[in-house]
C-alpha cells in the first residue's frame, strides 16, 4: 500500500469556474506543472492574512498536486498549508477533503510501516467522508474522494465508492460547452477505474475523446489508439 497512494499526487486538475445553475464546482487550478508552480508562487506572494478563502483552496490543491512521491519535501509544505488554511476556515469542506487526500498520500511513505500506513489511509477516508457529508452538493469534496478511492489498494474495498462518486459527478455536471474539460476529466478517470470492463472503459474514453476537453480528451484518444 505504501507505494500505491503516491500515484494520487500526480494528478493535476484543470477546471473552469462556472456561474450557472446551482452546481458548486471544484476549485480551479491549471493542469501543467509549470503553470501550477507559477500559480503557487503567485498565491504565496499574497500574505497569509490577506488570502481569500478561495485562494487558500487553490493553494491547498496546488500544493498536493505538486507532490511527486509521499516522501518528497512538498508533503511537509502541503501539510503546513492545510494546517494554516483549516485554522482559518475549519468548516471548509473542500479544504477538509484535500487534507483527507493528503493523509492518503502520506500513507504511501516508505518511512512508515504497514500499520501506520493503514492508520493514515483510514484517517484520510474518514476525513473525505466527513467533507462529503458536510457539503453533499459541492463537487470538489466528492471529486477528491472519488479519485482517492479509485487509486486506493483493492484490499481497502474503496472501488465501489469511487464508482458511485464518479457516476454521481458525471450526472451532476451538465453537458455544456463550458463544462467540457471537467466532463472529459471525469469520463477519462472513470474509464481508468473501469478497465476490467473493457466495453465500459472504452465507452467512457470515447465520450471523453469526443469532447474539447484539453489534456483529458487527448489522453482518452491515446487510450483508444490501437
Amino acid at each position: 500500500m505504501n507505494r500505491f497512494f503516491c500515484a494520487l499526487c500526480l494528478l493535476c486538475f484543470s477546471f473552469l469556474s462556472y456561474g450557472q445553475n446551482a452546481v458548486l464546482y471544484p476549485t480551479a487550478i491549471p493542469d501543467s506543472e509549470q503553470e501550477l508552480r507559477a500559480l503557487k508562487q503567485q498565491l504565496l506572494s499574497t500574505p497569509a492574512a490577506q488570502r481569500t478563502q478561495q485562494q487558500w483552496r487553490q493553494l491547498a490543491i496546488v500544493s498536493i498536486s505538486l507532490i511527486d512521491n509521499a516522501d518528497a519535501p512538498e508533503v511537509k509544505d502541503a501539510t503546513a498549508v492545510l494546517h494554516q488554511a483549516l485554522t482559518m476556515y475549519p468548516q471548509d469542506a473542500e479544504l477538509m477533503a484535500v487534507q483527507g487526500s493528503l493523509f492518503c498520500i502520506q500513507a504511501g511513505s516508505r518511512k512508515i510501516d504497514g500499520m501506520q500506513a493503514m492508520t493514515l489511509a483510514n484517517k484520510g477516508f474518514r476525513q473525505l467522508d466527513r467533507a462529503v457529508i458536510m457539503a453533499p452538493d459541492w463537487l470538489g469534496p466528492r471529486l477528491q474522494r472519488a479519485i482517492t478511492a479509485g487509486r486506493a489498494p483493492v484490499f481497502l474495498g474503496k472501488r465501489p465508492l469511487a464508482r458511485e462518486d464518479f457516476t454521481y459527478l458525471i450526472s451532476a455536471v451538465p453537458a455544456t460547452p463550458e463544462t467540457q474539460v471537467l466532463r472529459a476529466m471525469l469520463l477519462y478517470q472513470f474509464g481508468e477505474l473501469s478497465q476490467q470492463d473493457k466495453a465500459l472503459a472504452s465507452s467512457l474514453w470515447q465520450q471523453a475523446a469526443s469532447l474539447e476537453g484539453g489534456v483529458w480528451s487527448e489522453r482518452a484518444r491515446g487510450r483508444l489508439s490501437p
